[in-house]
């Protein structure tokens, strides 16, 4: 007689069950770091985005943000040359508006003018644009540039710094998600 070497139905159903439970433990967390690296990604390409507004602004009308004097002419100096979608939101007390990309630019009703490296203006983006849900606590202390240190995680808004020379990150956990090395 020949012996055959074929697998059981029971190490078959084994082998799936134990394949099956590390791709339950590991799933979820590749998940996180990918979310986690698209908000990052958002994040460095908003910056990016504004600080092109800002350039091609003071190339191109010889204006700076430091040249403005109200929260109207703030919003539209940025405006001017982003691809807008859609302006003139309010959300809280903040006025927004929407980029092609999909994301949300906040403008603080109390930004007034002379946004200089003394004085910065601070806005903030929703990288994620309305999708992606935050909490107002978190909100608040990414706004107030004062988030927890003990924080890891990047999140799909964060707030941004802009001077008359450009725009930068602003608080902790932006400069963390803007400067910190892929690990």
């Amino acid at each position: 007689m020949k012996k055959s070497s074929a697998f059981t139905l029971a190490e078959v159903l084994i082998t799936l069950a134990i394949i099956g439970v590390v791709a339950a433990m590991t799933i979820p967390g590749v998940i996180v770091r990918t979310n986690q690296q698209e908000f990052k990604t958002g994040y460095k390409k908003a910056v990016s985005v504004l600080n092109q507004a800002i350039t091609m602004n003071l190339a191109l009308d010889n204006e700076s943000a430091e040249d403005i004097d109200n929260h109207n002419d703030f919003m539209d100096y940025l405006m001017r040359r982003m691809n807008v979608i859609q302006s003139d939101i309010t959300v809280g007390s903040n006025t927004a508006f929407y980029t092609a990309d999909g994301f949300r630019y906040e403008i603080p009703t109390a930004v007034v003018g002379d946004c200089t490296a003394d004085d910065p203006c601070v806005i903030a983006v929703d990288v994620n644009g309305d999708r992606g849900p935050i909490s107002k606590d978190e909100r608040t202390k990414i706004t107030s540039g004062y988030p927890d240190g003990n924080d890891t995680s990047t999140i799909d808004f964060l707030a941004i710094m802009v001077t008359d020379s450009g725009a930068l990150p602003y608080g902790a956990v932006a400069q963390r998600t803007m400067y910190q090395a892929e690990r």
